[in-house]
């Protein structure tokens, strides 16, 4: 008997709407988009005189930006598919790839701003910074010994040192290059997710107690590094070189006001504020945008932040939870940190803007990072369905 007309057009509806049915955490993509979205208009006002005097044409790095953020979201929607307990198995594997990247970069003879942070390939005159990449692969490999160590995590020996000495090594690497800004990020996720991950304050307050010891030795005998930290002890004294992308940053955000000088108005990017499109884009957004604008973009990350952590709790396993954890503080360590440098709250450390910032290494990683962390929501059922889009 042939199947009636009714059948046809409730199979069909249920077809359609299979078809167009998200199951991941719709309001963090949203959030993702946006914030992508913001520091691509953000990259084209703020390179584009830049670009014009390196390149002979203002868009040059919006086009390399764009590329970036293709790849980043098909990166996205490659993590989001991947099926996240299988990190489980290979997060070891995952982490001795990033440190042996790290320890490439000593053996690799090649500087920008003479540091060797980067891989560069001039043919493809693109750059790959393996400290994002590390990041993300000690953030699973601290939720697999999480994890595998259960109640053992309070034990110092069985459970906090062997995860302490993985901090150690990509720390270490990270700052040897030298990059002590990204390894002070890196070190603060980390202590975040040991913290919720049930390790014994005791333990984390010796190890702090143990690194700051060694970086301020460290960091004692690095001339540059002292005059940055001593110029934000004492932000009023005279501006030197030291000092100089602070105070221009803060100039640009007084000058932007509540609601912002309007788009592609910024005159900080005219050569006066360095970096202003990658380290310092907070500035030329408070510039342009306002206080206004401002307010939107951390309110966004706090949101992020604030649903990554509503995910973890809804976890129905402790790797999916922490795994969680150290993406949504990854993301929100980052950008407290690049936003407290542009407001002249921390020490100058050349940490991007998550998502805003120009660049492919932190933007890619960071977009796979929330592939991740979406295929957490939808195999946990904390994804909110929908079929009209967002």
């Amino acid at each position: 008997m042939a199947p009636s007309t009714t059948n046809k057009r409730t199979d069909g509806k249920k077809n359609k709407n299979r078809v167009l049915r998200i199951d991941c955490d719709v309001r963090i993509l949203f959030i993702v988009l946006v914030l992508v979205g913001i520091g691509a208009s953000l990259v084209a006002s703020s390179s584009s005189f830049f670009a014009g005097e390196e390149f002979s044409d203002h868009f040059a790095l919006l086009r390399k930006h764009m590329f970036k953020i293709v790849v980043a979201l098909l990166g996205l929607m490659l993590a989001k598919n991947i099926d996240y307990r299988v990190y489980r198995k290979v997060s070891p594997v995952i982490l001795v790839i990033g440190v042996g990247m790290l320890a490439g970069l000593f053996v690799v003879d090649h500087t920008i701003r003479e540091t060797s942070r980067w891989y560069f390939s001039s043919r493809l005159q693109m750059a790959l910074q393996p400290a994002e990449v590390a990041r993300l692969a000690l953030v699973f490999f601290l939720a697999y010994w999480i994890t595998r160590s259960g109640k053992d995590i309070t034990d110092f020996k069985k459970g906090f040192l062997p995860a302490a000495c993985a901090v150690a090594l990509v720390v270490g690497l990270i700052a040897a290059t030298p990059n002590y800004g990204s390894a002070a990020a890196t070190t603060l996720i980390a202590l975040i997710m040991l913290f919720l991950g049930g390790a014994r304050l005791l333990h984390i307050g010796g190890f702090v107690a143990a690194g700051t010891a060694l970086a301020a030795l460290k960091l004692s005998r690095t001339p540059y590094v002292m005059d940055r930290f001593l110029s934000f002890l004492h932000p009023s004294h005279a501006v030197t070189d030291a000092n100089w992308q602070v105070h221009q940053s803060l100039v640009g955000l007084g000058s932007g006001g509540i609601w912002g000088r309007g788009f592609g108005n910024s005159t900080q990017k005219l050569s006066w504020l360095p970096d202003s499109y990658t380290d310092f884009i907070f500035a030329v957004l408070g510039e342009e945008a306002g206080l206004i604008g401002t307010v939107v973009v951390s309110g966004l990350f706090l949101l992020l932040a604030l649903r990554a952590l509503k995910i973890s709790r809804r976890c129905n396993d402790v790797f999916g939870e922490m795994l969680v954890v150290g993406i949504g503080a990854s993301v929100f360590v980052y950008a407290v940190l690049n936003m407290y440098v542009a407001t002249g709250l921390f020490p100058v450390t050349g940490l991007p803007l998550p998502f805003l910032s120009y660049g492919g290494s932190a933007l890619v990683v960071n977009a796979v990072a929330v592939g991740v962390l979406l295929n957490v929501s939808c195999l946990n059922g904390t994804g909110k369905s929908t079929r009209r889009g967002l």
